[in-house]
């Protein structure tokens, strides 16, 4: 799962990934998503996991089969995998440093993609290329909505820019793709926690300073008001309490030839 993908993976630095896992550590989405692919894993032996960032879903993944391929072209969030699976001694996983498109891959049971933009920015071609790859099913996990929940961005933009959010395609644009190629897929919502741990307030002013690009002294004062009334503690932490959907979407491939 890769958060924020279409900025480019020079978007992740060190510090940016560590946040992220952070976040992932403490967030049910990974096991609400599993939860949803179990049909979807039956019977597979291996997975390809395209934009694994800090490895949300390959690590769950790997527990449940014999062979997982990460592909992920951030050298930050491919440090935060390796770490994660080194933590959860998992050694089943090979780590490819590549986007999708950069990079032979051999066909697997499963292809999934979770949240990266740059798939659905062109899902058809996703499609095209991923449909010989995958063995027995491709699963898709995109957001629900139009994102203006991300971070309190759609409150955050009109308060700090004077301008509204822009607001993102969700998985009914792919769903309806699907539909007119004649895939009948599965589909299933799922609602889960994204809570974005932070070790200070501090911290927590300099991500949303950084993420909008912020200037002005006046949006930084502005910012910490907002940020003192949502922010809540959590032990010697602050968290960005945070509630989100996705779509998981999955679906049979025509059979291959196991070779």
């Amino acid at each position: 799962m890769e958060s924020d993908s279409n900025r480019g993976k020079d978007y992740w630095t060190p510090h940016r990934a560590r946040l992220f896992s952070r976040a992932i550590q403490i967030s049910d989405f990974p096991a609400k998503v599993v939860e949803a692919l179990e049909p979807a894993l039956a019977d597979c032996r291996s997975a390809l996991d395209v934009g694994a960032g800090v490895g949300a879903l390959t690590v769950p993944v790997a527990r449940r089969v014999e062979r997982v391929t990460a592909l992920e072209p951030s050298s930050a969030m491919l440090d935060e995998l390796r770490a994660a699976l080194a933590k959860n001694r998992l050694d089943n996983v090979i780590c490819r440093s590549a986007a999708w498109g950069e990079a032979d891959l051999a066909p697997h049971d499963l292809v999934l993609g979770a949240n990266v933009a740059p798939i659905f920015a062109d899902i058809l071609r996703f499609l095209t290329e991923a449909e010989p790859l995958a063995r027995r099913a491709i699963a898709l996990v995109q957001n629900v909505g139009p994102g203006t929940e991300k971070f309190y961005l759609g409150e955050l933009y009109p308060l700090l820019l004077g301008c509204p959010y822009p607001e993102r395609d969700d998985y009914l644009r792919t769903l309806t793709l699907l539909h007119s190629l004649g895939i009948y897929a599965h589909v299933r919502i799922v609602a889960y926690r994204f809570d974005q741990p932070f070790a200070t307030l501090h911290e927590a002013i300099d991500f949303w300073t950084e993420q909008m690009r912020l200037t002005e002294s006046d949006q930084r004062r502005k910012l910490l008001e907002f940020l003192q009334a949502r922010l809540e503690p959590a032990g010697s932490h602050l968290i960005a309490p945070m509630r989100r959907q996705s779509a998981v979407i999955w679906w049979q491939t025509s059979p291959k030839d196991p070779s």
